[in-house]
């Protein structure tokens, strides 16, 4: 099995792994400095890197649903969605900020707290625990935080922070392992999960986007409120 893998949650990374009884290898991977823009940037980078694995499509496609910024987060998932249906394979979502806790907890972390950059001088922030070599277990789903309340939450309750930006905050949240949503990782994330649902466990591994908050372009240049669930489900009026 080979699967396609596509997170715009911060940077855009795009990659191809293969499955073989069990084991997951990157075959080709491709990252872009460039977090503002993704729309541009993600269909070469998808013909790169299945040029670079000598396939013309993969058997699956794995997308990371957030959070992050509406417009990057759009991209990615528009991208995916589409793909997967004109190749008719599977498509998988899976959280970008689980990805990294679990990213966090390969780099030795046993308590990790996951954070992407929510903008607005804020961040997103999810709490995890490793759980065996491929999984974690979520502590405290995705917040939106101040950094100075997710520094006092740290002061109180120490855990390895786990970040794709070096320097985010960096004067408030200080020292991190800096991470990212690495194909191998999102491949190896999905695998166990699904190998949970085989055992009888629920997950979801549907699209649906962790905006957490509305565009500003719902609102002007007036910042939104934070949203309570996702506004843009399935009861969101267009």
């Amino acid at each position: 099995m080979k699967y396609l893998t596509i997170d715009a949650s911060h940077h855009v990374i795009v990659g191809v792994c293969e499955v073989d009884t069990g084991t997951v290898r990157e075959i080709s991977v491709l990252r872009s400095a460039d977090s503002r823009h993704h729309a541009e940037l993600l269909s070469p980078m998808v013909q790169q890197v299945l040029t670079e694995a000598d396939i013309s499509k993969p058997d699956a496609v794995i997308v990371g649903t957030g959070p992050a910024a509406f417009t990057g987060l759009r991209a990615g998932l528009v991208t995916a969605r589409t793909l997967a249906r004109a190749w008719n394979v599977p498509l998988y979502g899976v959280s970008s900020a689980e990805v990294m806790a679990l990213a966090g907890c390969d780099a030795g972390a046993n308590l990790v707290e996951a954070v992407i950059n929510a903008r607005r001088k804020e961040v997103y922030s999810l709490r995890a625990r490793a759980m065996g070599a491929d999984d974690i277990e979520i502590l405290t789903p995705v917040r939106i935080l101040k950094p100075q309340e997710l520094a006092v939450e740290l002061e109180a309750d120490p855990a390895v922070l786990a970040c794709a930006d070096e320097t985010l905050y960096s004067d408030i949240l200080g020292e991190r392992v800096t991470v990212d949503c690495d194909p191998a990782i999102m491949t190896r994330l999905l695998l166990s999960r699904m190998a949970r649902v085989d055992a009888g466990e629920t997950f979801d591994f549907d699209t649906e986007p962790q905006y957490l908050r509305r565009p500003d372009v719902h609102g002007g240049a007036k910042a939104q409120p934070v949203a309570t669930g996702n506004p843009y489900g399935a009861t969101a009026q267009n």
